[in-house]
Order: C-alpha cells, then structure tokens, then sequence
C-alpha cells in the first residue's frame, strides 16, 4: 500500500484506537452502533493521525525540517504542535477565533507558536487561516504543510483509520463529519479500493457546504468547531457521493449534555452529531444495522466552555426542547464496551 511506512514507522501512540459498542433500540428493531474512538489516540483526536502522517512523509520527501507552518481550526494543530515538540521541530499554528480554549492551551503548551487569522472581507474563516499559514510559511521560510490541501490528508484515513476500522466489519453504514474533508475523502477512496456493501455517510450542520457544489449559499456561522466547513473542501468530488445527513447544533448540544451525564460516551461536539446523525439513519431501517461512527476527539475539549460559549451561541430555549426530546432517544442507548483486544488495551 502506498505510504503505508508512515504508519509502520509512527512512534507515538496512534491508531489501534478502541472500538466500543452500543445497543440500539429503536421501535421493534435492535441495532449494533460501533463508535470508534479517536480520542484515545495520544494526542487526543483523529488529527493525530493526519499531523503524524503528513509530517513524516514530508521529511521522508524533504529530508529535515527545522519549522513548519500550517492552518487548523484546533484538533489539527494541537496534533502538530505535540509532535513537534517531541521531534524537536519549530511549529507555528494558524487558527481562527473559534478555536476552543482547550486546543489553544494545548498548543502553546507544547511551545508552538499560535497565530489567530482574521478574516478579510468576504473571507471565510478556513479560506483565511490557509492564506496566513502559506504568507507566514512564505516570509519565514518554515514548510508550509497545507493539511486543507495535501493529498497526504485522505491517504491517511486510506491507508491507516479506514483499514484498521473495516478490520472489524461488516458495516451497513459508516458515518462522519468533514472539517477538512479528508476523513471522508480517505474513506470514499478506501471503500473504492476495496468495494463493499457498506453506505458512507457525513453528518453535517445546515451551515457546512464542505461538499456541496454551489457553497455560496452557506452564510450561517458555524458553532462547533470543526463540525463541517465554511469551505468547499479540496477533496471533495467523491464518487459516489457520499450520504448527507444534516444534524442542527443546538440537538447536538442536548445530546452531548446527556449522553455525558449518562456516563455513556466521552465523545466531543461534532461526534456527537455524528452519532445522532447515525440513530436518525437507523430510525427509517426496517430491519436490524450495524453501523460505525468516526468520532474524532473528547469531551474535555468542550467541557469548560458549554455553559459560557456553545449553549448561548444555539439559544437556551432551542437547547432545553432539544433535551426533553432526546431524552428517550439516549436513553435507549446501552453501552456493551470494546469489541477487540487491541481496544481494551488502548482503553487502560
């Protein structure tokens, strides 16, 4: 498989990331929904996968680098800055004002730089950071690794997130979100490669045009980071296409909110919409599923923020109707932990 000693070589503790089931009732039916759990990746999210594996194949290609810039709405740049640290490599970060605070911590703390971009006008906030990251790469002389661009991106989920999932299917139906599209992208070719009966499916805020063909029409803020994208994605253009599932923040909120108060998942914002994404996908089966979830970080990048900056960007009263209506939806949820052994290894 091409580039796959990116992966053979990685030396941090990313990938075999823990498989956990849950038992789905929904009317007469009973369905297996499987979350794949990024956030136990050493860094914290999926983008560990893409910093790790866009970082080395460029020394592979460049030889070393002494710095490296790029763009990142948070999960990405956290990933980065992290293992540059480690590799004693100089990292600057271009992010956007939405950045959660925990990301922006979790960044200076590993000694990278940290650049907010502000938009120009008629700029999205995505377009922005791109263009900071390649003028700052461009002065300096730091690599200019363009995860928003690179086709290293989606070879990552090819050739390492999707393999290792698929590993422990069949699949009726795997669902995501896209932030930068790669992970979809990633997929869809994965799934060309190697066909299978299995529907790809992104979940989405109305918001997000990251794979729609006329994204002009896309002018509502986006309020949970990387829960879909301002931007067309770079790699979007996928065939098939990909199912769109459209999930409205403030539900996503209320399910978050209770699927932690519950003690049934530690999954972050935009994995919870993918996971409600997947419940509504298997509300209209008529007959039993068993589905994946792609959920790309945890809980503890949001926690110290719902109250002050998500819940009152949704509204509270659009969040509090979200809650009593999904209340029996979580409800009929039960956890039945990891299904292999590399996951409970990864679990202690």
């Amino acid at each position: 498989m091409p580039f796959s000693s990116a992966v053979a070589s990685c030396p941090f503790k990313i990938g075999h990331t823990p498989l956990t089931a849950y038992q789905v009732r929904i009317g007469n039916l009973t369905h297996e929904l499987l979350v794949k759990e990024e956030r136990c990746n050493e860094f914290g999210s999926v983008k560990d996968r893409v910093a790790w594996y866009i970082l080395s194949k460029t020394i592979e290609k460049m030889g070393p680098v002494k710095s490296v810039v790029d763009a990142s709405s948070g999960n990405y740049g956290n990933a980065l800055a992290c293992i540059c640290q480690r590799m004693g490599i100089g990292a600057t970060i271009v992010s956007s004002a939405s950045i959660s605070a925990h990301n922006a911590a979790q960044i200076k703390a590993a000694g990278a730089r940290l650049v907010i971009a502000e938009p120009k006008p008629g700029e999205t906030a995505n377009a922005a950071r791109m263009r900071l990251a390649g003028e700052i790469a461009a002065q300096e002389g730091s690599v200019f690794l363009d995860q928003y661009s690179n086709p290293l991106n989606p070879a990552a989920h090819q050739n390492w997130t999707a393999p290792e999932l698929f590993a422990d299917g069949p699949f009726d139906a795997v669902f995501m979100t896209s932030s930068s599209g790669g992970t979809s992208r990633g997929f869809a070719d994965y799934l060309k490669a190697h066909p299978r009966p299995t529907q790809l499916c992104l979940v989405e805020p109305e918001s997000s045009c990251a794979f729609l063909d006329a994204p002009s029409g896309c002018t509502d803020k986006l309020k949970i980071p990387a829960f879909g994208s301002q931007r067309r994605s770079s790699f979007a253009g996928m065939k098939p296409d990909p199912g769109m599932i459209r999930m409205d923040e403030a539900t996503t909120l209320a399910a978050f909110t209770l699927l932690h108060e519950r003690q049934l998942s530690k999954v972050g914002l935009s994995s919870t919409g993918v996971i409600l994404g997947a419940l509504e996908w298997l509300a209209r089966q008529d007959k039993p599923a068993r589905v994946a979830c792609i959920c790309a970080d945890g809980d503890e990048r949001y926690l110290d923020e719902i109250q002050s900056r998500y819940i009152p960007s949704v509204g509270q009263e659009p969040y509090e109707s979200a809650l009593q209506r999904l209340a029996p939806v979580i409800d009929g949820i039960k956890c039945l932990g990891p299904v292999n052994a590399d996951a409970k290894a990864a679990a202690h």
